[in-house]
């Protein structure tokens, strides 16, 4: 893929999210490249979360100062979990998709996010007073992808199923979650 067809690919993300879904799918890039793709998600998004933690405080330091290591960890496993959660909760309600299928999904969104929290990190150091509006408008858009992502993956033909992953994913990721992050408040 070219930077133009990436372009593209994400405006019919946005636009019509069920089309971008059918199109990764039939991807169907190999094992090495989808883990490589992991990886960088992970490599990039770890990155830029310091950076707007970074920028959101005060004294410009992150104050848990938890180790590089560990976060990267944290964020790999909570996106491993959230494929795994995804693949299997949507087998159980009757979706057929696959692990690859709900991984280049997955991956392909984790990219957008990383986007958007690069504009983020841009509206938090130029126009803070933005960065709500743009965090709620990411949140409500990321939604409305992963409903369309889900029910294009598991052949559902209902939306309502597809939010019914993301709920049961969600109740039954939580105390994973919550085991990667011991130190935050429950």
């Amino acid at each position: 893929m070219n930077k133009l067809s990436l372009g593209n690919l994400a405006v019919t993300t946005i636009s019509n999210p069920a089309q971008a879904a059918r199109e990764l799918i039939l991807l169907k890039p190999g094992r090495e490249a989808l883990w490589l793709a992991f990886f960088l998600a992970v490599v990039l998004g770890s990155l830029l979360q310091l950076g707007i933690d970074v920028s959101e405080s005060s004294t410009g330091t992150v104050e848990n100062n938890e180790p590089i290591p560990l976060v990267l960890l944290k964020y790999a496993g909570t996106l491993l979990l959230s494929i795994v959660a995804f693949t299997f909760i949507g087998r159980l309600l009757g979706g057929t998709g696959t692990f690859e299928s709900i991984m280049v999904l997955t991956i392909w969104l984790q990219f957008l996010q990383i986007a958007a929290m690069l504009l983020m990190l841009v509206l938090i150091l130029t126009f803070p007073f933005l960065m709500i509006m743009v965090l709620v408008a990411t949140a409500i858009l990321n939604l409305y992808i992963t409903l369309h992502f889900l029910n294009e993956a598991h052949q559902f033909g209902s939306l309502l199923k597809s939010f019914g992953v993301i709920l049961l994913s969600a109740l039954a990721a939580l105390p994973f979650i919550l085991m990667l992050t011991p130190s935050a408040p429950v």
